[in-house]
């Protein structure tokens, strides 16, 4: 009996982060990619959010391997998460693997998974799955695409990528290896669809790099701070060099940027020329000076935030600073990066970010990438994957315009089962997949419940309220009502004094369910006197 393939994405739809993706033939999976997501605004106290793995758990006996398209967060950052429920192989290119390793070893979660480095050049077999990686153009080296044989077909990841055919320091994506890999054709394709509501052909990253030429350029006798994502590597590369070209010294600050440079320059990825670095606490002028930093997202405890707010313990923004922030703003960061660059220009610096130059290209492909990526894979059907429910509707809308049936392009949701037996496809119900939240220590114990009352204390605070009573459970005196973050207690006296009245004679009325009868009162109470819903603290406090 001819077994079907199956396909259910854990995350990466409908969103832009937290890319997992599990492939199943009778007794045998893979996953590909397990990353995280960055908490959007309204996730009050949240580090990070992760697929759930329940299902992978539940099924690890089956689990062949674990194989990765490219280093970045939303690609692996999940995986010491992971690793603390399974074990497994990894698998990935050099610089891939090395960024997993000093993950897994800071989790203290190293010696659970056998991490394995394959190259854009071999096929690697699990299972019944011959997989086989294919080089693309992205914004950090060795990313790769994949070919996925399976016994009903062949599946192609496109993995994160653009058609760049001069990228600085990196590789343009391998179509030759590509076509070579799929002499028989595609029955689906899995493809980024992060861009798809933009027209026309990402600009080469040799753009940027003639920019930040000019700046340097400009800034005689100013210091540069550039912000950028430490992952970019090709423009990290990119800085050193016109920091020779121009006699300057490059300063780091931001951990992940000091450990991705050290890995990648051990790794080849990255010429680091002798003397070039310096410690930020060196007194080098101002002219002679570039300093490498975290923060073009605008988080809260990266470096150029602490600068911006003049919170940085080393390093202090002042009048002539030629400040470029290198990194295109992350959905949900918008806030962040508005109110960062707001606190620069107000220090006097002279900030250019991604609205007044060329200081920052996408390593996607806009629509025309994706239009010529769908006319040389050719496949039976699609599923949009890396994007944000627009972005999966409007990649397969341009699948359409090139060809396919609507009844062939599938817009799943996370954890949607999507099935094929090489000939028809379909979709067969769905697995548990929610947003799983990482606070501090605490992986999954926060909830939407918990969520929801976070999110009612910060836009409407919070009331307190002790309620004694006697050993018979009846009121023993005058409850107590304290507000912090919805009233202030010095000018609401009168208000405080009516609501405290009204509970008083609820909670006489209503016998012994104090906890309920304060709550209700007092949310009806507030909401009608002031239109806002604090959230409301009960305390029945026992006295003699």
């Amino acid at each position: 009996m001819t077994k079907n393939l199956k396909i259910i994405p854990l995350g990466g739809l409908g969103e832009i982060g937290k890319n997992m993706t599990l492939l199943e033939y009778g007794r045998n999976q893979i996953i590909i990619d397990c990353g995280v997501m960055f908490p959007e605004s309204d996730m009050y106290g949240i580090d990070l959010v992760l697929p759930q793995f329940d299902y992978v758990v539940k099924n690890q006996d089956i689990l062949r391997g674990i194989v990765l398209t490219h280093g970045h967060m939303d690609h692996i950052g999940g995986l010491p998460y992971l690793l603390q429920r399974v074990n497994a192989p990894i698998y990935g290119t050099a610089l891939t693997i090395g960024m997993v390793e000093r993950q897994l070893e800071e989790a203290g979660v190293r010696e659970r998974a056998t991490l394995e480095v394959i190259d854009d050049k071999q096929t690697l077999h699990l299972g019944p799955f011959r997989i086989s990686p294919f080089a693309v153009a992205h914004s950090i080296p060795a990313a790769v695409g994949l070919v996925i044989d399976t016994p009903v077909g062949a599946v192609v990841h496109t993995g994160d990528y653009k058609l760049d055919e001069t990228p600085t320091g990196g590789r343009t994506t391998d179509f030759n290896r590509l076509r070579e890999l799929t002499p028989n054709g595609v029955l689906v394709m899995m493809g980024d669809s992060t861009n798809a509501d933009r027209p026309g052909r990402t600009p080469t990253e040799q753009l940027v790099a003639d920019t930040l030429d000019e700046l340097f350029a400009a800034a005689t006798g100013s210091r540069i701070i550039i912000a950028t994502f430490s992952s970019l590597l090709a423009r990290l590369q990119e800085v050193m060099r016109l920091a020779e070209k121009y006699g300057r010294q490059v300063a780091l600050t931001g951990r992940s940027l000091q450990q991705n440079i050290e890995l990648a320059r051990d790794l080849g990825y990255l010429n680091v020329p002798k003397n070039l670095l310096v410690d930020v606490t060196d007194n080098v002028p101002d002219g002679k000076l570039v300093i490498l930093s975290t923060g073009s997202q605008g988080e809260p405890r990266s470096a150029l935030n602490r600068m911006a707010k003049g919170e940085h313990r080393q390093i202090q923004v002042h009048d002539g600073d030629t400040i470029i922030v290198s990194g295109g703003t992350i959905p949900g960061n918008e806030e962040d990066v508005g109110r960062m660059l707001n606190n620069l220009f107000a220090r006097g610096a002279n900030v250019i970010y991604g609205s007044l130059a060329t200081v920052h290209v996408s390593g996607h492909g806009s629509r025309e990438d994706m239009r010529i990526m769908l006319e040389t894979v050719k496949p039976r059907f699609l599923i949009p994957v890396h994007g944000e429910g627009r972005h999966l509707h409007l990649h397969g809308r341009l699948a359409q315009e090139n060809g396919l049936s609507a009844e062939d392009v599938f817009i799943l949701r996370n954890g949607a089962t999507w099935v094929t037996d090489g000939e028809k496809a379909w979709e067969e119900g769905s697995i548990p997949a929610n947003d799983i939240y990482v606070d501090g220590s605490m992986v999954g114990e926060v909830g939407d419940l918990v969520m929801r009352d976070r999110e009612r204390l910060a836009q409407d605070g919070f009331v307190v309220v002790y309620v004694p009573v006697d050993k018979k459970q009846k009121l023993a005196g005058e409850p107590s009502i304290i507000s912090r973050g919805f009233l202030r207690m010095d000018t609401s006296g009168a208000l405080m004094e009516s609501a405290r009245q009204e509970l008083k004679r609820e909670l006489k009325r209503n016998g012994r369910n104090h906890d309920d009868t304060v709550r209700e009162t007092l949310q009806n109470f507030f909401y009608h006197k002031t239109q806002s819903r604090p959230v409301i603290l009960s305390n029945i406090v026992r006295v003699q």
